[in-house]
């Protein structure tokens, strides 16, 4: 790889950072927070789940745009900086209505980030390294993510409400690394875009991803929302939450680059399926478990198989995609992920408050095995 690109992935890696630190305190401790104004487990999913089911339909939208008009970074920037804003006036509301109209209005422009971002990254690699490349470019996502978990516990302990000034620090540093980011355009040609647009498979292929994919995201939006509720109503204080969530985002950082390196040499629907399946495992574990300490384990267990999940599916989205398509690839494939993550919240809370959330775990267990099923038949094919 060259210097100019080098120092270009360096740049977007970074801001990426700073983007997955600034909706760490919202995911880590928001619905505790609603949790403890009133609402109700289902309302605390429905909320989370218009919100992502709305930003994960922009997805694809963002992506083409970028396609057709080329300038990813004017977009980015703008996106962050409508983002910023919310979060402002979102740190300045005074009732939960007003918290949750502007919670949902951040999160929708993340839209505007993460697909354009994963398709910048994919035109400055090689065909040969685009897994270790989104596996550098997302470890640092990791890393931004773990040192917001630990900040965000550490000023929550006294008060709740200090997530909302965390986040806006590390979301007007996102808007703020974005006006460095390099204009990026590439001829590349993708392998699945020489190989498989050949064979009538491509489509299929497409179709099994997307619904891995889906599956996947519904299960891990359930386990999400509500894990640090669940840690919660087992003692911890929110510091040790964010400790527990850090120290797996922690060990996301190695795997990330592991899991591209292992991508590139045996497919990343290979290293998908062990991800999904890998991942269906803890989710059952957390519903069993009740000594907090455990959780230490359990967590960077998790973080190393998020790792190789993420970094898998991002390299076969973007190979897919070709060079023309590479935004709206990556749109698609966030939409199919937001779009499980906006169901689970809501699927969660209702099956957490007729049955228990140990059930809820215990069915998110099943749908991230079952999601690992649909690749089985393409494990043997060639990348």
């Amino acid at each position: 790889m060259k210097p100019e690109s080098d120092r270009a992935l360096l740049t977007i890696s970074v801001t990426g950072g700073l983007v997955w630190a600034s909706f760490a305190p919202f995911t880590l401790l928001f619905g505790v927070y609603l949790r403890s104004q009133g609402l109700s487990y289902a309302s605390i999913g429905l909320l989370m789940t218009i919100t992502s089911l709305l930003s994960s339909l922009l997805q694809p939208v963002f992506g083409a745009i970028a396609d057709k008009y080329r300038n990813r970074k004017a977009i980015i920037s703008t996106s962050l900086l409508v983002r910023s804003l919310a979060c402002l006036i979102l740190l300045l509301s005074t009732d939960v209505v007003s918290m949750s109209v502007w919670y949902f209005v951040a999160s929708l422009f993340i839209a505007g980030f993460m697909p354009l971002a994963q398709s910048m990254v994919a035109d400055l690699s090689g065909n040969s390294r685009l897994g270790v490349s989104m596996g550098r470019y997302r470890l640092f996502g990791s890393m931004g993510w773990a040192a917001a978990c630990i900040l965000t516990g550490l000023f929550a302990r006294d008060h709740l409400w200090n997530i909302f000034p965390v986040a806006l620090v590390f979301t007007i540093m996102s808007f703020l690394a974005s006006l460095f980011l390099p204009m990026v355009e590439s001829d590349r040609r993708s392998l699945h875009e020489n190989i498989l647009e050949k064979r009538n498979s491509s489509v299929k292929l497409a179709v099994c991803f997307t619904a891995s994919i889906l599956t996947s995201g519904i299960s891990m939006g359930a386990t999400s929302s509500f894990l640090t509720i669940s840690l919660s109503q087992l003692g911890s204080d929110p510091f040790f939450i964010g400790v527990v969530i850090a120290l797996g985002a922690l060990l996301e950082v190695p795997a990330m680059y592991f899991g591209g390196w292992l991508s590139d040499r045996v497919g990343g629907i290979t290293v998908l399926i062990l991800g999904e399946a890998g991942l269906g495992m803890v989710y059952w574990i957390y519903g069993t478990v009740k000594n907090l300490y455990s959780y230490l384990i359990i967590q960077s267990v998790r973080g190393i198989l998020y790792a190789l999940f993420t970094v898998s599916g991002m390299s076969i989205s973007s190979s897919l995609g070709g060079s023309r398509r590479t935004g709206l690839y990556a749109g698609f494939y966030n939409l199919s992920l937001q779009m499980g993550m906006s169901f689970g919240p809501y699927l969660g809370g209702m099956v957490s408050d007729y049955q228990g959330l140990q059930a809820m775990f215990a069915l998110s267990s099943t749908l991230s095995i079952a999601s690992a099923t649909l690749l089985i038949p393409w494990i043997r094919r060639k990348r």
